[in-house]
């Protein structure tokens, strides 16, 4: 079903005993965990990733409640168990009124997943990446938590060097709030660091002046949060941003932030995102383009993939197509 009918379901207080989530952002499975598990309340089994056990899965289901307590399995997985044994548990949860079922799938698409997603009928839930609007209005609801004053652009700041990914964006906001002030983007700016904090905006700026960036690369590829795909979504964006700008300026002859973004970047990075706009080529972009699809495809479908030296080669790519 989609998201937006499932929260109909959830304000009703209304949802199916067994729900399977999954999706392309963490911090909305989280965030419907965390809402699901209030409303149903009761005795929980959790098993993440490789804890899966049928048998004891099976077996909480299966025990009897002297006080009516719901007895809840919580599943969080990377590797889709049997749809025989999925359908087992979605089989107690429906003779059982006190039974409940939330798997939460973090994997890839694979026929075991799709004949597992079918076992839950219509009751299971997609999540897509928010767009810039919608991750201000999730940013939004945890600054309210923590007390945090902080301006809408800042929150699309804040949301875009992180990658645009909304879990790294909101654990930010506790080490924000410390400031005890309304936070800008320039606060940001000078604070927040990671994925795409400081060393990123570097990475990105030099791959892109056909400078040396291996000993830099070796910097990001090293920090914890590092991932590949989320390496190449990150130069998509930055390199989609530059395609705007150049555009914008070609149309209409000068720059305009808050009408291209939607929200105001600090002045040097927009200095320095324009000037390099405008060096590149309308057909390189294209070809840039490319290069950045086939690398991700690559990286999602081929497992035996050398990925170091994969990505070092795309990055080679990238800036010979930019002398063209």
């Amino acid at each position: 079903m989609y998201k937006r009918e499932f929260d109909a379901m959830l304000s009703g207080k209304n949802i199916p005993n067994a729900v399977m989530l999954y999706g392309a952002c963490e911090y909305q499975l989280s965030y419907l965990e965390e809402k699901i598990l209030q409303l149903w309340q009761g005795e929980t089994l959790k098993l993440y990733f490789d804890e899966y056990d049928f048998k004891l899965a099976r077996s909480h289901l299966s025990q009897a409640s002297l006080f009516g307590d719901i007895n809840i399995l919580l599943l969080k997985l990377e590797k889709c168990p049997p749809k025989k044994e999925i359908g087992e548990l979605i089989e107690l949860c429906k003779k059982q009124d006190i039974n409940r079922l939330l798997f939460i799938y973090y994997g890839e698409n694979t026929q075991t997943f799709k004949d597992v997603l079918a076992s839950f009928g219509k009751n299971f839930v997609r999540v897509f990446k928010p767009n810039i609007s919608e991750a201000a209005a999730f940013l939004s609801q945890e600054a309210k938590k923590r007390g945090l004053n902080i301006q809408t652009q800042a929150m699309q700041y804040l949301y875009q060097i992180q990658n645009e990914n909304l879990s790294l964006s909101v654990s930010e906001l506790s080490k924000l709030s410390l400031l005890n002030r309304e936070i800008t983007a320039a606060d940001i700016d000078a604070l927040v660091f990671g994925m795409g904090g400081v060393e990123f905006e570097t990475f990105i700026a030099k791959l892109l002046n056909g400078e040396n960036i291996s000993n830099l690369y070796k910097v990001i590829s090293g920090s914890g949060t590092f991932s590949e795909i989320g390496l190449i979504n990150a130069i998509q964006s930055h390199i989609h941003q530059l395609f705007l700008f150049h555009a914008y300026i070609k149309i209409n002859g000068a720059l305009e932030t808050k009408k291209i973004l939607g929200y105001e970047p600090p002045q040097q990075i927009v200095k320095q995102r324009s000037e390099t706009a405008m060096r590149i080529k309308p057909k390189t972009f294209g070809r840039l383009f490319k290069i950045l699809a086939n690398a991700e495809f690559a990286f999602k479908t081929n497992s035996n993939l050398d990925k170091e030296s994969y990505i070092l080669s795309m990055f080679l790519e990238i800036q010979e197509c930019l002398k063209g």
